[in-house]
């Protein structure tokens, strides 16, 4: 019998991702802080992707009850993928704040749709993406040091990734000094070579316990 893909899950309760990165860090962080298995997470592959299936989660004839939605602010910022989350569902009824909650957003009841809860990475606030929200789990002076490998290398003409994905850079090159160097990410958080219990990762966690609460 096949394995069940614990990033592809179809139920009452779920949680859109756009990458397995975001998927397995969240479920590490899950199995951390105990969070009860009341929902189940499904990756979506892309920021397109996503908000397609959001839309159409909410008008299939039985919906889930609640959706949360973890999406990367890229360059553009949080106002303006809050923006485009908003252009997206605006016909179904929700009402959204003028801006995102810093600590994470759960959208006012909409009756009869599905409860849905936002969070932006990296803090609902700064442009970035995942890659950022796991710097602030590592070691402040560890990740200086990692940024100035990184920006020794790029003056050195060695590096040739897009200035956008400049955190993965980072992120990566402090994951080659750990124990077993090269871990993915959410083994790394497992391995508390990212501490999950730094305020962002709290905030982040107690964000998806009130959003999938039963």
């Amino acid at each position: 019998m096949a394995k069940k893909n614990p990033c592809k899950h179809k139920g009452k309760k779920v949680l859109l991702v756009e990458g397995k990165s975001d998927c397995h860090v969240i479920l590490a962080l899950c199995e951390y802080h105990h969070i009860s298995e009341t929902f189940g997470i499904y990756e979506c592959e892309n920021d397109e992707a996503l908000l397609k299936r959001l839309n159409a989660l909410i008008i299939q004839p039985l919906p889930p009850e609640t959706i949360g939605v973890v999406m990367d602010t890229d360059d553009s910022g949080a106002s303006s993928r809050w923006q485009q989350i908003q252009q997206k569902i605006k016909d179904h009824g929700y009402l959204f704040p003028e801006m995102p909650n810093e600590k994470g957003s759960i959208l006012p009841d909409n009756s009869g749709k599905p409860l849905i809860g936002i969070w932006l990475m990296p803090n609902n606030q700064d442009p970035g993406m995942l890659e950022d929200f796991l710097m602030e789990m590592a070691e402040e002076s560890a990740m200086n040091a990692a940024s100035q490998c990184v920006e020794t290398a790029k003056q050195g003409g060695f590096t040739h990734f897009k200035q956008p994905h400049y955190s993965k850079a980072i992120i990566h090159t402090y994951l080659a000094w750990q124990d077993e160097p090269g871990k993915p990410l959410g083994q790394s958080v497992t391995a508390h070579a990212l501490r999950p219990d730094t305020e962002i990762a709290l905030i982040f966690v107690e964000w998806l316990s009130n959003l999938f609460k039963e």
